[in-house]
């Protein structure tokens, strides 16, 4: 049974595994190697995964749902045709496919995998993660952060060569950045940084504003069709400058045209705020690392929006290094989960990654300082610890004659408990203890699996221990139960199936996309195409498929 590494991305998803000492990305069932992260509702209740998906975020923005992954972890829903759905179940389904997709290309059951997640993920976004891999059918042991998979697909690729390299992953809707060493085949993650809440979508969205407003359209009063051409739009001006210097955006609306051209430097400008957002967390993972830049032997880029020629030189600028892009920066997250995936099968035995713990881990305590009566955060394990990491801290009544303890743990960087987020808490009884002398031990231990277990050892030698995995459910086991009757109804269409609804969903987007001398031409070939398929002629749909797929070639390229 294979194991395969999945990027499950915010704009696209990607499937690799490694075999015969190299990386073989998988195709999925339309014969391409990446899958939009995106996920839609057909007309008869079946689930569409991928391009088709994509295409009907546009014609059908009711029914499609995409870039949840942002959103991990959140309480939040997306309903679609009636039913909500969490993030986590919108990403079982990509996860669904992308199993699917892999035992299909492979001949064989998958039988486990290594996802990639964002280092900046927190425990709330990592459990959501391993609850959609669950729910996919998928047996997930190991997560990676991201740019620890890149940093292996790029030394994979380039040789273990010794030095002190910056990894920066940029991609549809987050933001990575590690410092890693590397010294005899091991890699060690020195310092992490990032923004769950900065990637190329932020680009595309400035763009599509400042359209509307250069064309004296409110964007906010847009119909979610209108606002999905435009967007779509801006995205396609944000790709291809990263080819030509100036690009026209042409976007018909209520029978108008309107129009905008774009060039690299407009972008910059229209753009401050996002690049300030990418300057941050290189600052914050450099000074974290107890590096300087002048210590740093490469910058890698990965990541999509690395792509873009206004970013690799902001990077150059602010680190004084020309970016190294010489793998692949969509499938680079995918290759390096792979390789992690047969690190752990010792399939490869002579290199070794270690893994740091993302955020800060402590418990709240009385403020001592004020005496006010509030609660202070108190760390235990620093953010950017090794792991595995174990670490034992004493603490002292907060009242006079206590008998009771009460620890409950946080994750996260703020002086303020309730600003991070809670993991959960032990409550145990002790001896009677003055105020101001010692009443117990605290111990922490973070393991490589995301465990974290904390020991509580009051002075009698009484231990109280509780295990917090990242895998562990808020949910009850009738909620979860609830949830996986629920997606097993989801039905995915089949792959034959498949290929006829993403031409479908690809004529509907770009009719809405179209003038009206083409949405005449387009309307006839649909047509045609939707008679031949419900009359299963399959050498008329052969025709029909053919004759609609030139014609969608000609107007979209």
């Amino acid at each position: 049974m294979a194991k395969i590494g999945i990027d499950l991305g915010t704009t696209n998803s990607l499937a690799v595994i490694y075999r015969g000492g190299e990386s073989v990305k998988i195709k999925n069932s339309l014969d391409e190697y990446i899958t939009p992260s995106a996920v839609s509702v057909d007309d008869d209740g079946k689930i569409l995964v991928g391009e088709a998906a994509k295409d009907r975020l546009i014609s059908h923005p009711d029914r499609s749902a995409s870039e949840f992954k942002r959103n991990m972890g959140l309480r939040t829903t997306v309903e679609l045709e009636g039913v909500k759905y969490t993030p986590e179940e919108l990403s079982s389904l990509i996860l669904k496919k992308i199993k699917a997709d892999c035992e299909a290309f492979l001949g064989e059951e998958v039988e486990e995998a290594i996802i990639s997640v964002p280092a900046y993920f927190d425990d709330n976004s990592r459990r959501a993660t391993r609850i959609a891999a669950d729910l996919s059918g998928l047996h997930v042991e190991r997560l990676i952060n991201e740019p620890s998979a890149a940093a292996l697909s790029y030394l994979s690729r380039n040789g273990y060569v010794d030095g002190t390299y910056m990894v920066i992953d940029f991609g549809g809707g987050t933001l990575d950045v590690s410092v890693v060493d590397v010294f005899e085949n091991i890699i060690e993650i020195l310092a992490v940084a990032g923004n769950n809440k900065l990637g190329g979508k932020d680009f595309n969205e400035v763009i599509a504003r400042d359209f509307c407003k250069k064309n004296e359209l409110s964007y906010d009063d847009l119909s979610p069709v209108e606002k999905a051409v435009i967007y779509r739009a801006s995205e396609r001006a944000k790709i291809a400058l990263s080819d030509i210097p100036v690009v026209m955006i042409e976007v018909p609306l209520e029978k108008q045209k309107y129009t905008l051209t774009l060039t690299n430097n407009e972008l910059i400008s229209m753009s401050k705020t996002i690049f300030e957002g990418i300057r941050d967390p290189v600052r914050k993972a450099i000074h974290d690392s107890r590096k300087t830049l002048q210590n740093i032997d490469k910058v890698i880029l990965v990541g999509g929006s690395c792509k873009m020629p206004t970013v690799r030189e902001f990077i150059r600028q602010i680190t004084g290094i020309t970016p190294d892009t010489s793998v692949d920066p969509d499938t680079a997250i995918a290759e390096g989960a792979a390789i992690y995936a047969a690190m752990k099968n010792k399939d490869l035995k002579d290199i070794i990654l270690t893994d740091i713990c993302p955020f800060t881990l402590g418990v709240a305590v009385n403020n001592d300082i004020l005496n006010d009566g509030s609660i202070m955060m108190s760390p235990i394990i620093p953010r950017n610890n090794t792991l595995p990491s174990s670490i034992m801290r004493p603490y002292y009544a907060a009242s006079q004659d206590q008998t009771g303890i009460n620890i409950r743990v946080y994750q996260g960087e703020n002086i303020h408990p309730e600003q991070n987020l809670f993991i959960g808490k032990l409550e145990l009884q002790c001896p009677p203890t003055r105020r101001g002398d010692k009443i117990c031990d605290v111990k922490m231990t973070y393991d490589i699996n995301g465990i974290l277990i904390v020991d509580v050892i009051t002075l009698d030698g009484h231990k109280e221990t509780k295990a917090f995995r990242s895998n562990d459910s808020v949910l009850t086991e009738d909620q979860i139960e609830k949830i996986r009757a629920k997606m097993e109804s989801a039905m995915l269409v089949t792959p034959e199936d498949e290929k006829y609804r993403a031409l479908i969903a690809r004529a509907e987007r770009i009719y809405e996309e179209s003038f009206n001398e083409q949405r005449a031409l387009i309307t006839g070939r649909l047509m045609n195409f939707k008679a031949a398929i419900n009359m299963r002629d399959p050498i008329k749909v052969r025709e029909t498929y053919n004759s609609l797929s030139e014609l969608l070639d000609r107007l979209e390229y």
